[in-house]
């Protein structure tokens, strides 16, 4: 695409960010699209990665009329900051584009300008990002430990790893007064581990590509992540009535989920966003049982492994919350190889009683409609075929829930 090649539409400018090659032209680097967050007619605003070696490379987004002032606002932060790579400004047609590297981000400049100067972060490279989600959320490994930078502050999940490092394996918080100076937008924890279970899994498929016997190293493993998952799920006596209070309450309902997904996709592909509205309306209001401690965002991605040793963590508390049991089963089953389900159950079975099949159906339904729209969010440019795919095998739980709980 050339610089003067008009952008006027939320479709028109998601499928420039996602094409490679019209991206790297627009901003005169050969970069691609990491994470991606749309909002319509409004804004797009995207992670950047080299193409030659995956690293992170800053951020881009461009601003429809109705936000044109953001730039300027970003461009005075940077002034104010002194920062020696401020961001760069450009109209392309009625829409602005903007981009800089991550200290420039629009959200996250501030705080991680002040956990420099507090002497909480020092000096990093593109090599020690760990995640980018731009405005949001920053991860670095600084020598033996990982930095957590986020734009908000205030919400609990620090407070709520402190109480299970006492009960769990969960990697340790590192406390200093360096990081308590940040107020919050700063937390650092122990480097555990060499991998995570989704990553071993990856691993183990491709080395044992013909065949379908999954490795006992990898079936022991998820066997213990439900033990650790029941385990979680009894130490809500352990927190304090204040941090019970500020952790969320269940989540959000099918047809939340759904209308937010729909919102998007009315300006990208409204059959999609008319059968999303539909499945939300197919699934359960509420997930029965008694709230307990969840994780919030159980996965094999959030389950820190060491080879050597075979050890676990379960880390990344960010959307702990009170919720029915099954919720943290569903979300890990949801995206677990199939192979790995039975271990996971037989784990938590050890020390809590399973919910029903006909409720992990369920949940496992509204785990899927929850992550529907990540291959958008991951940039992928085959999204609507993996979000069509998603949505038929959402479609077909909603009908027949006990069904899926084959693993059960």
């Amino acid at each position: 695409m050339s610089p003067s090649t008009t952008v006027t539409t939320t479709a028109d400018a998601v499928c420039a960010v996602l094409d490679a090659d019209r991206l790297s032209e627009l901003l005169g680097q050969p970069v691609r699209a990491g994470r991606l967050r749309i909002k319509p007619g409004v804004s797009i605003l995207v992670s950047l990665r080299e193409r030659a070696t995956g690293l992170t490379a800053g951020w881009a987004r461009l601003l429809w009329p109705v936000s044109h002032s953001k730039a300027s606002q970003v461009e005075r932060l940077a002034a104010g900051l002194g920062l020696e790579r401020p961001p760069v400004t450009r109209g392309l047609g009625d829409l602005l584009l903007q981009s800089g590297p991550v200290g420039a981000d629009p959200k996250l400049a501030e705080p991680m300008a002040r956990a420099t100067r507090e002497g909480a972060l020092g000096a990093w490279d593109t090599q020690d990002v760990l995640r980018y989600n731009p405005s949001r959320r920053l991860v670095l490994r600084t020598g033996s430990a990982v930095l957590r930078l986020r734009a908000r502050a205030g919400g609990p999940a620090d407070d709520v790893h402190r109480v299970l490092a006492r009960r769990l394996p969960v990697p340790g918080i590192l406390d200093s007064q360096a990081v308590a100076r940040c107020e919050g937008h700063v937390s650092l924890q122990q480097w555990c581990g060499d991998t995570n279970l989704a990553e071993l899994s990856d691993d183990r498929t491709a080395e044992h590509a013909t065949s379908e016997v999954e490795t006992e190293s990898t079936a022991d493993a998820t066997r213990r992540v439900g033990a650790l998952l029941a385990e979680l799920h009894s130490c809500m006596e352990a927190l304090r009535p204040d941090l019970v209070d500020r952790l969320p309450h269940q989540h959000p309902g099918p047809r939340d989920l759904a209308e937010v997904h729909a919102r998007q996709l009315d300006a990208l592909d409204p059959g999609l966003a008319r059968r999303v509205r539909a499945v939300g309306g197919m699934l359960p209001t509420r997930l029965p049982g008694e709230p307990v401690l969840t994780h919030g965002d159980a996965s094999p991605d959030q389950v820190l492994y060491e080879r050597s040793s075979g050890r676990i963590w379960l880390t990344d508390f960010d959307r702990a919350r009170l919720a029915p049991a099954a919720t943290d089963l569903g979300s890990y089953l949801a995206v677990a190889p199939a192979s790995q389900g039975h271990a996971l159950l037989e784990g938590y079975a050890e020390h809590r009683p399973v919910p029903a099949a006909e409720q992990l159906g369920a949940a496992v339904a509204r785990s899927r409609l929850a992550r529907l729209a990540d291959p958008l969010r991951q940039a992928d440019p085959s999204w609507r075929e993996r979000v069509g795919a998603e949505l038929a095998v959402i479609e077909s739980i909603a009908r027949s829930p006990e069904k899926e709980a084959a693993w059960a």
